[in-house]
């Protein structure tokens, strides 16, 4: 899970002063409203990574499910080998095939950038443009790429930018790409989010 939580790296920086509104730009801020109403969802991703030391790239499907209370399940692999689940109460991790079923901390540094990414605990949407200059860097008629770049010297040695790739009007995130100091990258590409009805509470069990 470790190349995936790099994804969210960013979630875990230290706030700095918040940057006036007007600079967020406004596909930005329309996905940042639309996130606030999108209720209880599945959404399936591929996750593709690249390092200077790998010839080709390499790719991984994932999906999660995120409830409007809190609970979600992470999946990575087809079948999944990765497995994280969070039902309000208890966090548990499967971290391959074979391996047991533990139990952690909310805080415990494997699953805290997933907490607040998924679960919403501790999550301002506007707060992850706080350590970040935002500007659009391409835009097309399906999708608008806005280019987070750091602000601190000492983050930029370990993560050079973010880029988020959103549909006009701010609909749903497309894509998101990490661009890490060395030159490594992980790109994860969203699929269209699906409601979720019914009784679901098997998903947030140890299976």
């Amino acid at each position: 899970m470790s190349s995936i939580l790099a994804a969210a790296f960013w979630l875990t920086l230290p706030a700095q002063a918040a940057p006036d509104p007007a600079l967020i730009p406004p596909v930005m801020r329309e996905w940042m409203a639309a996130e606030k109403g999108i209720g209880s969802i599945k959404v399936a991703f591929q996750q593709t990574r690249t390092t200077p030391a790998l010839k080709e790239p390499v790719s991984t499907s994932g999906r999660f499910w995120r409830m409007t209370d809190g609970r979600f399940r992470l999946e990575l692999g087809s079948p999944a080998t990765t497995i994280l689940v969070f039902d309000k109460e208890t966090v548990r991790l499967k971290e391959s095939a074979d391996a047991s079923w533990q139990t952690l901390k909310p805080d415990d540094s494997r699953v805290r950038i997933w907490m607040k990414f998924l679960s919403g605990r501790e999550m301002d949407t506007e707060s992850l443009t706080n350590n970040f200059t935002l500007k659009v860097t391409q835009q097309e008629k399906s999708y608008i790429t806005v280019a987070m770049i750091p602000r601190p010297l000492l983050i930029k040695k370990y993560l050079r930018q973010l880029d988020m790739q959103i549909e006009p009007g701010g609909r749903r995130l497309l894509g998101f790409r990490v661009v890490q100091g060395d030159g490594s990258t992980l790109l994860l590409n969203f699929g269209p989010p699906e409601k979720l009805v019914g009784d679901l509470a098997q998903l947030f069990r140890p299976q």
